[in-house]
């Protein structure tokens, strides 16, 4: 198997929790390093520095870096928006990170919205409630089984009711979240396209075109069309939804389990839970 997407092991799932941490912990430690001036581009080489360190080598999408409006993703903001530009950050900005490494195979996608003191901390407290409704809902309609279109146009229903804007249907596939894979080892397992692993890569864009042409069950991505509509599928899920008001935009990205008898979160004590329940 190339390219693994469920009936994961204990000791996979274990080493995925505990790799999903270390990103986010690299992810925080970055963001203590902020300081006005910086670009979005020193930014995110400043995490693909330390996630280097750590043994990456290759990623399902480059580091990003996103401040102040950006994090809201404006206007039209196109598939490729979100590379880090040198947008200079400002004492006043919302700041979004965001890495996806692989390491020895294994994927992981964590987003990391800083709490910053500058920033407009009413519209990011509101913005933080509404995202751990959303982790709520979508972690009941995966336990119900829910059918996936469905539970995805429930998440966007509740943004919109809270007075946000959905920024999620901006990203690429459109995903309120997309599966997580392990990679198999070896020579194509190792090789970087870009710095992307083609693996995962290449998992995604051939499964995707067959979800869209009525084989949703196949689907990588999890949104509001055509290509989820089906049942809640077993395997890995990095739940991203992210939400904007004006110029701050707030998410999370975290891996949901769902296998055939049950759904839960790989992990309860991440930076956006401790903030929650603080």
């Amino acid at each position: 198997m190339w390219v693994q997407t469920h009936d994961f092991t204990p000791e996979q799932l274990e080493r995925f929790r505990v790799l999903q941490r270390q990103v986010y912990a690299t992810l925080q430690e970055v963001a203590d390093t902020l300081e006005p001036g910086v670009t979005e581009q020193t930014v995110a080489h400043r995490i693909h520095r330390a996630l280097g360190r750590q043994g990456a080598r290759t990623y399902f999408h480059v580091p990003v870096a996103l401040f102040g409006e950006r994090s809201a993703y404006p206007g039209e903001f196109g598939a490729f928006g979100a590379l880090p530009t040198e947008r200079v950050l400002r004492d006043e900005d919302a700041v979004i990170l965001d890495a996806a490494p692989l390491f020895d195979g294994f994927m992981i996608d964590c987003s990391y919205a800083v709490p910053r003191a500058g920033a407009d901390r009413g519209v990011f407290a509101e913005a933080d409630e509404l995202l751990s409704r959303c982790r709520a809902l979508i972690l009941e309609r995966a336990e119900q089984r829910a059918n996936m279109r469905a539970a995805a146009r429930e998440v966007d229903a509740m943004i919109v009711a809270a007075g946000f804007e959905n920024c999620h249907k901006k990203h690429i596939g459109q995903v309120l979240a997309h599966r997580i894979t392990r990679s198999a080892a070896g020579w194509l397992g190792s090789r970087r396209v870009w710095g992307l692993s083609p693996l995962p890569v290449g998992y995604f864009l051939a499964n995707g075109l067959l979800a869209g042409r009525g084989r949703a069950e196949l689907t990588p991505n999890w949104n509001h069309t055509r290509q989820s509509d089906c049942a809640m599928q077993p395997g890995l899920w990095a739940v991203e939804p992210h939400v904007a008001r004006g110029a701050t935009g707030a998410k999370f990205e975290e891996i949901l389990v769902v296998t055939g008898e049950r759904a839960y979160y790989l992990d309860d004590d991440l930076p956006h839970h401790r903030r929650w329940s603080g």
